[in-house]
């Protein structure tokens, strides 16, 4: 694993332009801290719906093009892009769920300021991450997306569908002493549309499916 600033490549993120959340951050963090090991093996196997979307991405590109794979946890997805050609970087602000599996080449890293050069990737994988991210901060994380990005670069994005926030209990064996709540927040297409536009994205296609929630999936390019 890398710390901020291992790679040329990267650098350290401006943290003045971040709102910062630490009370959320803090208390999901711990959660993913307790869940770490878990997690990684809960999700070892991919659903169908992952390998599908990562089929598309991948198909948009030759082999080698640069995807970031923000909130990463584990890297089960950081290795899947890189199984299909794609040169993948995984940035997760859990420590401990980067090493669960000790998926190389990840970075500890925070969405909201991403230690990545301007233009530097292809395209941005954000899978069910962004929905840790407190409202008034989503315009933050999504301007960091399409910095990033060069233009016309790519963003998949899987978000909880549905209104308001909240603190939900994990669904995981954790002692009772650790901390087991993580912060959601729902995303509405026309809302959330309309923060990718001001961020600098067009929105291309969307779908949902339902499992415990429901989920909406976005696909954008940056302009």
């Amino acid at each position: 694993m890398r710390s901020l600033g291992a790679d040329s490549n990267f650098r350290v993120g401006r943290d003045s332009r971040v709102e910062r959340v630490t009370d959320y951050a803090a208390t999901t963090g711990a959660a993913y801290r307790a869940i770490a090991d878990q997690y990684a093996r809960t999700w070892d196997e991919p659903p169908a719906w992952i390998l599908a979307e990562l089929d598309r991405l991948a198909g948009l590109f030759a082999p080698g093009a640069r995807v970031a794979d923000v909130g990463c946890g584990p890297g089960h997805h950081t290795r899947l892009l890189r199984e299909r050609g794609l040169r993948a970087s995984g940035f997760d602000l859990s420590y401990e769920m980067l090493a669960s599996v000790g998926t190389p080449d990840v970075v500890q890293a925070d969405m909201l300021a991403l230690p990545i050069a301007e233009g530097e990737f292809d395209a941005v994988w954000c899978a069910a991450a962004l929905l840790h991210i407190p409202r008034p901060s989503v315009p933050v994380a999504l301007a960091e997306f399409a910095r990033i990005l060069r233009h016309g670069g790519q963003l998949a994005l899987a978000v909880a569908e549905g209104d308001g926030e909240a603190w939900e209990t994990v669904p995981y064996d954790v002692p009772q002493r650790e901390e087991t709540r993580r912060w959601y927040v729902f995303h509405r297409l026309e809302a959330l549309s309309t923060l990718l536009d001001t961020a600098g994205f067009d929105v291309e296609s969307h779908w949902r499916r339902a499992t415990h929630r429901q989920w909406l999936h976005i696909h954008a390019h940056r302009r």
